[in-house]
């Protein structure tokens, strides 16, 4: 047998001896250059592939968040007018991203802020702690809650910006809780922020229904009515309007975190809707509230429709069919909302609806549906993380290498196609279905700049 990197030798026919052990020279002839890599340990040298995998550290998404002009200035105003508060005490930050709340916590007056995160964003953290002359106050750690191991024994106040969609799908009330349970101090412990209400309203949205759902009725002559079941389970993170709501809102969720089990995460409960006026219901819509209660002055901010926009939004969950209600009427049912599996799972949930009318001797049900809420961004991710298990050898990754050049290859090609085709054709190429996911306010941009270019030449022809 030869080796790479070794001289030919032959091989004695009797008793096999021990190895010899490899030099370091060696292991590194015998490993391939594209596969030895380790994975990237500093957020600089991360790939697209890795950027996929932790998305947190992309600058796209820590930009999004940071511009929730909303929600973060609730937290510097609940920081920086409480330093009583924060003066010399000891701050823990779950999922601190680029550690905008640790170094409020520290221009408040904290003596040792720890800073907690599993993303590659913690490099960008570092520098930004240093440059801003906290790095002898703000301590950071990486790694889960589970593995990390604290320099201290107690801690004074959490903070964490702990809200997800619709207040619990893929929010970090779980960690918080980890948190609470282990390290918080027992007596005069702070939670920041440490309550919220989960609010439901039902909603006319009637276009963006159409845009989203029912378009899949017809796509360009094609029934494609398949791929509307799976539009319609999941919701639409979106801004609604405040016309738009049909009732009154009906709190439906209280969550207090200084006694919230992982229990609480997973609620049913009763409701009722009085209609505010005619109309047809499309869904419902759902909404939170969120308080600092520490605070000597009341301190909260809303994801209300008539309130500030934040990265939140609101989330539609649309019915199958339309249902019409009167003025006055009252719609009763039950709502549900729990994760997927036996564990508290926040990243995969569902929700369950009943919504039933007239009197209870002789109530009718008008609808009952149930939707998944997992958003197209979250789904990649878990399927990138199993093939990474699964591809693990150097042969898996040289095929998937060759199949990326063939489909370069191809689309390629199929672009030099395209230039030669007539312009009748084009059309029929560019109007290519639009994702109903990639919707901001109430249009999708392709849709609305195609128009806009319309306007400007009939307006140029006069």
């Amino acid at each position: 047998m030869t080796r790479r990197g070794a001289a030919r030798k032959l091989v004695p026919q009797s008793t096999p001896t021990e190895p010899k052990p490899k030099t370091l020279k060696q292991e590194q002839m015998c490993r391939s250059p594209k596969f030895a890599k380790t994975p990237p340990k500093s957020v600089y040298s991360m790939t697209s592939r890795d950027f996929q995998v932790d998305t947190n550290a992309h600058v796209e998404v820590i930009a999004e968040q940071l511009k929730d002009f909303c929600c973060l200035n609730f937290y510097q105003a609940a920081i920086l007018h409480n330093k009583h508060l924060f003066r010399g005490r000891t701050v823990l930050d779950v999922g601190c991203g680029v550690g905008i709340l640790s170094l409020f916590a520290a221009k408040a007056g904290a003596a040792h802020v720890y800073a907690v995160d599993t993303s590659s964003v913690l490099d960008y953290t570092e520098q930004i702690v240093r440059e801003n002359g906290y790095a002898d106050v703000i301590h950071i750690i990486k790694g889960t809650l589970e593995q990390i191991q604290l320099p201290v024994a107690e801690v004074d106040i959490i903070i964490c910006n702990w809200l997800g969609y619709s207040m619990l799908f893929q929010s970090a009330c779980d960690l918080v809780i980890y948190a609470r349970d282990k390290w918080l101090k027992k007596e005069n412990g702070i939670i920041l922020p440490d309550v919220a209400k989960l609010f439901m309203a039902a909603v006319e949205d009637t276009k963006n229904k159409n845009e989203r759902v029912e378009w899949w009725n017809d796509v360009y002559g094609v029934n494609m009515k398949c791929v509307r079941e799976f539009a319609l389970s999941e919701p639409s993170f979106q801004l609604v309007q405040p016309q738009q709501l049909l009732s009154t809102q009906f709190g439906v969720k209280y969550l207090n975190m200084y006694t919230a089990t992982k229990k609480d995460l997973n609620f049913r409960c009763k409701y009722m809707l009085e209609m505010r006026r005619s109309g047809h219901v499309d869904g419902i819509v759902t909404f939170f509230h969120v308080f600092f209660t520490k605070s000597h002055t009341p301190m909260s901010f809303r994801t209300d429709p008539c309130e500030m926009r934040t990265h939140w939004m609101q989330s539609v969950f649309y019915l199958d069919r339309p249902v019409y209600v009167n003025s006055g009427e009252l719609c009763y049912g039950g709502i549900e909302m729990c994760s997927v599996g036996r564990n508290c799972d926040l990243n995969n949930m569902e929700l369950g609806f009943e919504m039933y009318s007239g009197e209870p001797a002789q109530f009718q049900l008008e609808a009952e549906m149930r939707w998944q809420l997992k958003p197209h961004a979250a789904i990649p991710n878990d399927k990138i993380k199993e093939k990474n298990k699964e591809n693990g050898s150097g042969h898996n990754q040289q095929k998937e290498e060759a199949e990326k050049t063939e489909l370069l290859q191809t689309k390629s090609a199929s672009s030099k196609e395209s230039v030669k085709t007539d312009k009748e054709e084009k059309p029929t190429r560019t109007k290519s279905p639009v994702s109903p996911t990639i919707v901001i306010g109430d249009y999708a941009y392709p849709c609305v700049a195609g128009k806009k270019c319309k306007k400007l030449k009939h307006s140029k022809k006069g």
